[in-house]
């Protein structure tokens, strides 16, 4: 019953492998832990922005990006 948008961070892209994978699970885990669409939606894309920066499909995402998700 909601829109959330979120403006796409301007980032120097390395590689687009795993853009969309990161941002579906991290967007499916943040709503599984109990973040509404919005937070989920922001921490999606930035976990997705943040991969892209990387080369590869499954870069260590930084801690200052984990502490986001609430456990």
């Amino acid at each position: 019953g909601s829109v959330s948008f979120q403006e796409t961070p301007i980032v120097e892209v390395a590689d687009t492998v795993g853009a969309g994978d990161s941002f579906t699970g991290t967007f499916c885990a943040a709503i599984l832990s109990g973040m509404d669409v919005r937070d989920a939606h922001a921490l999606a894309v930035k976990v997705s922005a943040y991969v892209c920066t990387q080369s590869g499909a499954m870069p260590v995402i930084p801690d200052n990006i984990k502490s986001f998700i609430k456990r």
